[in-house]
């Protein structure tokens, strides 16, 4: 045996759960299924094993059910919390890792870790073994001596116990922490000790006498009276806590040395478990770093790259990648395959390469609608050779796209993961530092390695391609890819090309006004508070209100009394600050998220917006926005609806017009659950808010005053988001038993959206997925959870998602019949929120332009009940009047 093999660790495993649970906060997979645990335990093993390369190991859990302990003294650990449901239902998939792992786990029933540990300590150090125990809890460090130390794993460095350290800390040896923590107790395990008496002068009794027993013995020598009356008190407690902390050495469990010694990982299984809980990095961490088989080049010679161009244009398909670098319209190579294995990197400008037509030859290629082109995000390759003359025809297939509709709950589509997870290999971060978030290249341009890694990466998209393809079909997606999906790409790259035009000096003075007006709402919280503080602090912020004001505590959180919205709405009845902190706190998001953020994105030059759209974020299919962000333009307030005075059309002589599906969710749930009441409803062309309160308030429709309209809509909307009576009572501010009464009534009336829901959520149990109209997916295994929360929560979304995957569905066709319909006429779709569509369209033409909008939003599709659109136009898109169609 090796010097090193002498050593085998022990791992305290549910020591390093709870560790991890508490150290990482609110870790889910997509579906909703806690992961922080497993993640925390994961990192910490991974680091454990890199720092120390243990040849032996063995994790000790507890198992559950009463211990020796519990029978000594009932009230042990009593004072310690339940273990929380999302860290218990990790545990099992912990051990899944550590097996796959190759690692050997140890349990026995109706002993703790720490005294199983202890005990394979003992076994250990007879056969010849040193030993380190890996552990948080201090119980452990009586087990420390020559052959024996202590890990206890820290994010900011393990900390290393041996005597010495003991000593440091505790005032005492090893040996005797027996004897101290019998006088000190154990507060996190609920053992007593005696009362009054701390760590220091507890030190000082062992030090100077030895052991409990000493110390009782020898109780006439302490001087201290208020000390000898507490040790007289706390005798009996004092020789139970001693009972309760010594670890017993004699469990019976054997020590196996071959079956403690960690074996080469189960790749296979530990990339099987980190597909299901969503590990990407780790997943593409152990995937081999490199495709098999594979001819790489760089090419610079031009007419080297000139013969490949011309096999490439012979092929019926190829994939490509437009590398950018940092700046994403600034094309800096290409790289292309054509067939599996085999690719190529051209650096940009090609002219240099001393052919003269080779750029040509290229765009001939690119522009040729006959050949199809794969790509990966191929909206961003669009752009990018828009930039140099070049239109991609025949935009056949983006695997991000395709594997974003085979699974549309993952965080993120990246070229990396979407390789480790289909193809069993993957680049790393360190290994290809070319490759960003997205998957995109920001590259050095000088490193040859880097470059060729350019052409293995369009190869990995070519090989993705006969994947993903086939794969769509057997899940019936193909449809929704084609007709919809891939023709988007184009629409929303003109968008994102045309751009949104700003009004730079509204914005400017804007930050301006609201700068000053919080110069006054801070001096004015200042003045209530007593003193100054910083307002953006929620610990400060804690103080004031909860210390010095001594408001009352509604609601807490992990990090004290709570200071969210809701709260301030709460205490603002007892105190006029919490008012003034909501003004502030609206008044400064407005300024720094919208305000100057915008000010900061915005095109010097051309005064423009250049939001991005994109496909593959949202689990129901709807698009998403960022740089900026206009999905999450504000709308409550009318402070906050200002900013839209900002938007304006991009030239001049045009007029913004927004075109809105008028309660198109509402129409779809209508039409998917069939209910009779609903469809007339919306066939009548009722106010169905006003309606739905007719029914549930049981009166005339013209009884129903604004109160109770609007607690219909809080219920319509509420009954297809799956709201529950807790939640509906919440946003209500009333009872629950009352919510529930709405909801009763609701379903009592409409009885077919009730049968809808009830037959959506079976079905989803049966298949594991749920469809939208254009038979758009998505999985919700954890439908048939056993955890009663993560059901619930996969519930709601298997109502939800065919009603808000079906608007989005819907949407999408109209962009792309509006883009066909309009392209080259000089109106342009430049936004997209929800369930709202943005045009600059000339003026003179805006009473034709309005009314083909919305032949077009409301003929895309024939639902029972009929799609209707209202249309607004104006100077900016805040002031905005009704166009009459």
């Amino acid at each position: 045996m090796s010097e090193k093999a002498r050593n085998i660790y022990l791992v305290d495993g549910t020591s390093l759960c709870y560790r991890a649970f508490y150290a990482i906060q609110e870790l889910s997979t997509s579906k909703g299924v806690p992961t922080n645990a497993i993640y925390g335990f994961q990192n910490m093993l991974k680091k454990l094993i890199r720092e120390y390369e243990p040849d032996m190991m063995t994790i000790v859990f507890d198992r559950e059910g009463p211990t020796v302990r519990h029978k000594k003294y009932e009230d042990y650990k009593v004072h310690r919390k339940p273990t929380p449901d999302e860290l218990i239902e990790q545990i099992p998939k912990i051990k899944e890792l550590v097996k796959a792992h190759n690692i050997s786990i140890c349990e026995v029933q109706g002993y703790e870790a720490d005294d199983v540990i202890a005990t394979i300590a003992e076994k250990a150090k007879k056969k010849g073994l040193d030993v380190t125990i890996v552990t948080s809890d201090k119980d452990a460090l009586q087990l420390v001596d020559a052959k024996t130390k202590v890990i206890s794993p820290h994010p900011s460095g393990n900390k290393v116990y041996g005597d010495k350290e003991v000593m440091e800390k505790y005032g005492v040896g090893p040996g005797s922490m027996v004897e101290l923590m019998a006088l000190t107790g154990d507060a996190s395990d609920n053992i007593p000790g005696v009362k009054g008496v701390g760590q220091v002068t507890a030190s000082k009794l062992i030090s100077e006498y030895g052991t409990v027993n000493d110390v009782y013995r020898n109780i006439k020598k302490i001087s201290s009276e208020s000390l000898k009356k507490k040790l007289e008190e706390g005798r009996e407690m004092a020789d139970l806590s001693r009972e309760l902390v010594e670890l017993d050495r004699k469990v019976p469990v054997e020590l196996d040395l071959d079956r403690t010694k960690i074996g080469e990982p189960d790749v296979e299984r530990l990339a099987e478990i980190y597909k299901e809980l969503e590990f990407e990095k780790l997943l593409v961490e152990i995937s081999p770093k490199k495709p098999v088989g594979g001819e790489y080049s760089v090419l610079r010679d031009g007419k080297k790259i000139s013969g490949m161009l011309r096999d490439i244009a012979g092929k019926k398909r190829f994939a490509f990648a437009a590398v950018t670098g940092p700046d994403w319209r600034k094309l800096e190579g290409l790289s292309f395959c054509g067939e599996e294995g085999k690719a190529f990197y051209m650096p940009i400008p090609a002219e240099k390469s001393g052919s003269a037509g080779l750029w040509e030859q290229v765009k001939d290629i690119f522009e040729d609608g006959k050949i199809g082109k794969i790509g990966y995000d191929i909206k961003e390759g669009i752009l990018a050779l828009r930039g140099y003359g070049i239109e991609i025809a025949g935009a056949e297939f983006d695997v991000m796209i395709a594997d974003y509709l085979i699974d549309p709950s993952l965080p993120k589509y990246d070229l990396a993961g979407m390789s480790a997870r289909h193809l069993g290999y993957g680049f790393s971060a360190e290994e290809n530092p070319g490759w960003d978030k997205k998957g995109q290249a920001t590259i050095d341009l000088d490193s040859e390695r880097q470059l060729i890694e350019e052409s293995e990466k369009v190869d990995v998209i070519y090989r993705l391609y006969g994947i993903l393809g086939p794969e769509l079909k057997k899940r019936h997606l193909d449809g929704l890819f084609r007709d919809v999906e891939m023709p988007l790409v184009k629409v929303l790259a003109d968008m994102e090309q045309e751009g949104v035009g700003i009004d730079v000096g509204y914005l400017k003075k804007k930050s301006a006004e609201l700068e000053k007006k919080l110069e006054k709402v801070s001096a004015r919280i200042y003045e209530l508070a007593g003193e100054e503080f910083n307002i953006n602090s929620p610990k400060q912020m804690q103080v004031i209100l909860y210390e010095k004001l001594d408001l009352p505590v509604t609601k807490r959180t992990k990090t004290g009394a709570s200071t969210d919205e809701s709260v301030l709405k709460k205490l603002a009845k007892y105190h006029e600050l919490p008012a003034e902190l909501l003004e502030y706190r609206e008044r400064n998001k407005l300024k720094t998220a919208y305000y100057d953020s915008m000010l900061e994105l915005v095109d010097k030059k051309t005064h423009k917006l250049y939001a991005r759209f994109n496909q593959a974020v949202t689990a129901t299919g709807r698009l998403s926005s960022s740089e900026p962000n206009l999905q999450n333009i504000p709308i409550k307030t009318e402070l906050g609806k200002e900013i839209r005075r900002a938007f304006l059309p991009g030239e001049k002589g045009k007029v913004l017009l927004a075109a809105d599906y008028s309660q198109i969710e509402l129409r779809v749930m209508a039409h998917l659950s069939r209910d009779k009441k609903l469809i007339d409803a919306f066939g009548r062309d009722e106010d169905i808010h006003r309606f739905t309160a007719s029914l549930i308030f049981d009166c005339p429709a013209k009884d129903v005053t604004g109160t109770m309209r609007a607690t219909a809509k809080t219920v319509n909307f509420g009954i297809i988001y799956g709201m529950s009576s807790f939640g509906l009572a919440k946003d209500l501010g009333i009872r629950i038993d009352e919510a529930q009464r709405f909801i009763d009534s609701y379903f009592s009336r409409y009885s077919g959206i009730k049968e809808f829901i009830d037959k959506t959520i079976e079905d989803a149990e049966k298949k594991g997925f749920v469809t939208t109209l254009l038979k758009r997916r998505r999985y919700i295994p954890e439908i048939n959870s056993q955890n009663e929360r993560i059901r619930a929560f996969a519930e709601r979304v298997a109502v939800n998602t065919p009603v808000q995957g079906s608007a989005a569905d819907l949407i999408k066709l109209a962009m792309i019949k509006c883009h066909e319909v309009f392209m080259g006429t000089g109106i342009n779709m430049i936004i997209q929120v929800h369930d709202e569509l943005v045009f600059e369209v000339p003026e003179d033409g805006l009473k034709k332009t309005a009314r083909k909008v919305k032949e077009i939003m409301e003929g895309v599709m024939e639902l029972r009940v009929p799609l209707a659109v209202d249309i607004e136009a104006g100077p900016n898109w805040y002031d905005m009047e009704e166009v009459s169609v």
